[in-house]
């Protein structure tokens, strides 16, 4: 029922209302906003963030955390990297769960210096107005002031998680799992049931370098024995746990606060379990943090104009209308989490063969898939979009959620640019959706920029230098007990031989088996066709450079990888060095066709030498990389300063130019505080050249650390562009992913 506003309440107007301050709602909030919108951003805690918030500290994951060279980028990027460089505990990466009130800080710094956003902390939600199927406005009800608002919008974003906004709007939506038959899934359930993934709290220990005693409350649960807490491991004893999770029988939007209790209750029973219960290393250790906030992984799912299934996901689909990506696993949960002690917490936790089908490569989601089928003006970003149960379990990770909601930011600006529906952008605006988030620096798999207005897509490009592919040689040896493989990018049209750092072991001289096989993406290990194969003697008890001849054609600037079958008592050398567009992978033994990543690379040297990454790539459309390197690298023997420069062949008029740097898009394996991609470039200046020939800096910049960055200044004309590298964040080379030149 509408509530009847008295003369104490106030109304506003806005272009688009996001209810939700996740990472979700942050960044559609930020992307409508950037674009021109009036945004009104709504929360109800004091702090934003959602699951990733120091209220509940859930690390964010997403499609590079299983993927290579899979790093979400655009304005999620912009945020984890401002957080690596200013925070001590990062909210990414080890040490996991350590999210401060600093990340909190950090979102809270970035929405207020939007001048279109007004934030609504503190301020819940509680009923819609409606008129004629379309939402009109949102009351919302403001805790420390005491006061109402009525909200009212073109556009409407609904980023809760529970999808509060589209249950009281009346959308359609599911709860629960589908039958295997409904979409012909192989991991849902053979009946469909209202069964969900559950929640989770999360706790920190330290220690405290002292004996520390533990006594449990009486109502904490008892885990005397291992095997009360069989498949989950629990030898990480400061990070927290994701498996102390409950949901079901228990509803997650009714049954909140029972199942917050329930959590504590089992949190507290693991912890004594660690302190009292057999030894964990755990004497010195006390508990210091403890959520009171449960961390929700599934309730309500809208249903848009498509439903995302596990099919889709598997095959990687590529919707026409595709506007972001994951690539987390199929992780669905056990129903029952914690309380069904008897099973895995999720079905790899005891067989890791489950693993192999649920590993996805990156995949597109749909737009259709981003707003409500009968709601005309709703759109969603999260955990709630309009997926299966089972492809939610890879959708829901919070870098995918971000990237969702920045794909909605922008559609609700175009919606608002046309006076048009959310299925409307979707059937006559989608190129321009695409173009408009790839110029803010999104990735949408297979697309590239072919945006008429950047006047870098027609420039001539050369560079004062371009390093070849060269791969350092390492020193950890990965034992040929299953295959191994390196891919690589290849700019030549023939591979003559290719020669690998190897050690044996053994007393007798071994032969090792070499195959060359293509590959689509830095994703794709999946050829079973070879191109040329060959074997080589490896010597007893050496470490040396063993030669395979190939003498195999090839189609340059294409990908290839190279891959040793097993070989026990042999060793290939491995190196933490990651040369862009290179990708490690092995074949575990429980795996049968399966090629899982590994970080860093092979010692591997190609004849003849391929060199991927001339400045050409800087406009070719794609700034990460994909089916190519995309990157413009300058030789490391070449001193910086190192230059790469735009030949328009005619004078253009321009006033700024968005530049695109590489922050290595490989997830580390761990990151050091106040962290700086040493990759990225921190000092530069951007020229043009004026009718005397004599080049005039329109930006100088000193101590950047951020991927993307767009300079705007008085118009210029000019026939040619240079930007001069002066220093990087540590590595040798200038490195730079794709200028765009524009007059706006």
């Amino acid at each position: 029922m509408e509530r009847v506003l008295s003369r104490s309440d106030y109304d506003a107007e806005y272009d688009v209302v996001v209810v939700g301050g996740g990472l979700a709602g942050i960044c559609a909030a930020i992307a409508a906003a950037r674009l021109g919108c009036k945004v009104a951003l709504v929360e109800q805690r004091p702090v934003l963030g959602g699951n990733s918030s120091s209220l509940i500290r859930v690390p964010i994951g997403g499609a590079g955390s299983y993927n290579p060279w899979a790093v979400e980028t655009g304005i999620i990027h912009e945020l984890i990297t401002e957080d690596l460089a200013r925070n001590p505990w990062p909210a990414v990466g080890p040490p996991h769960f350590r999210t401060s009130s600093l990340w909190d800080l950090l979102l809270y710094e970035k929405v207020k210096a939007e001048e279109n956003i007004d934030l609504y902390l503190n301020t819940v939600a509680l009923d819609v107005v409606m008129r004629g199927g379309e939402i009109e406005g949102v009351i919302c009800y403001q805790m420390g002031t005491e006061r109402w608002y009525r909200l009212k919008g073109r556009v409407f974003i609904d980023c809760t998680g529970d999808a509060t906004i589209a249950h009281l709007a009346g959308a359609e939506y599911r709860v629960g799992r589908e039958s295997r038959d409904e979409f012909g899934e192989l991991l849902a359930p053979e009946e469909a049931d209202r069964a969900t993934m559950g929640s989770s709290l999360m706790f920190n220990a330290v220690d405290v370098g002292a004996r520390v005693e533990f006594k449990p409350p009486p109502w904490a649960a008892k885990f005397s024995t291992e095997d009360d807490l069989a498949y989950r491991d629990h030898s990480d004893i400061e990070a927290g746990y994701w498996w102390i999770e409950v949901g079901y029988p228990y509803d997650t939007i009714r049954d909140d606060d029972k199942i917050r209790d329930e959590l504590l209750r089992q949190l507290l029973g693991v912890w004594d379990h660690i302190k009292n219960y057999g030894d964990h290393g755990a004497a010195t250790y006390a508990l210091y943090w403890i959520g009171m906030v449960t961390g929700k992984r599934e309730s309500r799912r809208v249903v848009g104009d498509y439903i995302l299934t596990e099919r889709d996901v598997k095959e990687r689909r590529l919707f026409p209308d595709r506007v972001a990506y994951g690539g987390w696993f199929i992780d669905v949960h056990t129903v029952g989490g914690i309380l069904a002690r008897d099973k895995p917490p999720e079905p790899s936790a005891a067989d890791p063969r489950y693993r192999e089908y649920a590993l996805v490569r990156p995949y597109s989601i749909p737009f259709r898939c981003l707003y409500s089928k009968n709601v005309k003006n709703l759109m969603m970003a999260g955990r709630n979009i309009s997926v299966t149960h089972v492809a939610l379990g890879t959708t829901r990770l919070q870098a995918t959620c971000a990237v969702i909601g920045q794909a909605v930011g922008t559609a609700a600006y175009l919606c608002t640019k046309y006076g048009c529906s959310p299925r409307d952008v979707c059937r006559e605006h989608i190129w321009e959706l695409q173009q408009l988030l790839l110029k803010q620096d999104c990735y949408i798999i297979g697309i590239k920029n072919e945006d008429p207005n950047d006047l870098a897509r027609r420039a001539r490009v050369r560079a004062s230098s371009s390093a070849a592919l060269e791969f350092e040689q390492g020193d950890e040896p990965h034992e040929l007990i299953a295959p191994r493989a390196q891919l690589f990018p290849m700019s030549e049209d023939r591979i003559d031989k290719v020669s690998l750092l190897l050690e044996s072991r053994r007393d007798d001289e071994a032969t090792v088996v070499l195959h060359l096989r293509s590959a689509e993406d830095v994703w794709d290990f999946e050829s079973e066709e070879d191109l040329a194969a060959s074997e080589a003697r490896v010597p007893p008890r050496s470490r040396s450079w063993v030669t395979f001849e190939l003498s195999a054609k090839v189609e340059p600037r294409r990908l290839y990888w190279v891959w040793l079958e097993p070989c026990p008592g042999v060793s290939w050398m491995h190196s933490d060095h990651e040369p862009t567009g290179t990708v490690a992978a092995w074949k575990p033994p429980y795996f049968e066709r399966t090629w899982q990543w590994v970080r860093g690379s092979y010692t591997l040297a190609i004849d003849p030498l391929s060199r991927p990454y001339g400045p050409e790539n800087v406009v070719n459309g794609i700034a990460r990389p994909e089916r190519w390197p995309n990157l413009w690298v300058s030789d490391p023997k070449a001193p910086l300063p190192q230059w790469i420069e735009l030949d328009f062949g005619e004078p253009v008029t321009f006033n700024t130019v968005y530049l695109t740097f590489d922050t290595h898009l490989n997830r580390r394996a761990r990151y050091p505080r106040f962290y700086r991609a040493p990759e990225c470039v921190r000092d530069y200046i951007i020229y043009y050249e004026d009718e005397r020939g004599f080049w005039r800096p329109v930006a100088i910049v000193r101590g950047n650390y951020h991927r993307r960055r767009v300079h705007r200044f008085d118009p210029v004309t000019s026939e040619r562009l240079r930007v001069e590298v002066l220093a990087t964040n540590g590595d040798r080379s200038a490195r730079i992913y794709e200028i765009r030149v524009y007059m706006e």
